[in-house]
């Protein structure tokens, strides 16, 4: 069951518990995603909003919406897995293709719509960046992070990690998040929230359509990092093994 919300909660851990949360956040402006840290207040504050509205859409919201994950009621290892298999794979799966796509519509449509050349830029730099931050999560940081709960789930010491604490990995992780995410929000002002000029073809809305859906799925990738996995786990490196 939910917890009840509160103002001094953060936005990131409320949409981390309930995702459907999301959808007020984006339409109020507030960024769970990046800033996901601000407390309720601060974001609404930065909004112009009051958090007792905000608090009381957000409570709305859940009495209409049903079958969301509860993501805070996982197990780290389990989060974990998630990542992997639904966010991780299908980056490698399919960001090949919407390039092409990106550049293809960037061809036929560059020269009415100058703005595609800045978007098949930054689509371009952000893949090459996941791409690089994604090999250094599955290589170093996330193999330790297993190592850690199957070692918490035995009892005994983790082995050794090369960067000493797992706190200088997560930090620069995070980092990497923000600049993803600013990048995204640039993407999505350069292309108007994804929208498709009235002369766009078939392929031009199938573009805004899957770079919509690339954002969505990023936003929810770096929301369960963020506010539950990197937490969960800075707290398991904390406590003494025989707890």
């Amino acid at each position: 069951m939910a917890k009840t919300l509160t103002k001094d909660m953060t936005v990131g851990s409320m949409v981390a518990e309930d995702f459907k949360r999301a959808e007020v956040f984006e339409h109020l402006g507030i960024d769970y995603c990046c800033h996901g840290s601000d407390t309720l207040e601060a974001a609404c504050a930065k909004q112009n909003l009051k958090p007792e509205d905000v608090l009381d859409r957000l409570d709305r919201n859940t009495e209409t919406t049903t079958g969301s994950l509860d993501f805070s009621a996982w197990p780290l290892d389990l989060l974990l897995d998630y990542v992997l298999k639904k966010h991780h794979r299908n980056f490698h799966l399919h960001h090949e293709a919407l390039m092409q796509l990106v550049e293809k519509v960037e061809r036929a449509h560059g020269g009415r719509h100058p703005e595609l050349h800045e978007v098949k830029a930054a689509v371009a730099e952000s893949f090459a960046e996941l791409d690089s931050h994604f090999a250094k999560e599955e290589q170093v940081l996330f193999p330790q992070l297993y190592e850690m709960y199957e070692a918490q789930e035995q009892h005994r010491e983790a082995a050794p990690f090369h960067c000493g604490s797992i706190a200088f990995p997560i930090r620069q992780m995070m980092l990497e998040h923000d600049t993803t995410g600013e990048a995204w929000q640039h993407i999505s002002a350069l292309t108007e929230d994804f929208t498709t000029p009235a002369d766009g073809c078939a392929s031009y809305r199938e573009m805004n359509r899957e770079l919509y859906q690339f954002f969505e799925d990023l936003k929810e990738h770096i929301s369960l990092e963020n506010n539950l996995i990197f937490p969960g786990f800075l707290k398991m490196e904390q406590q003494p093994t025989n707890e």
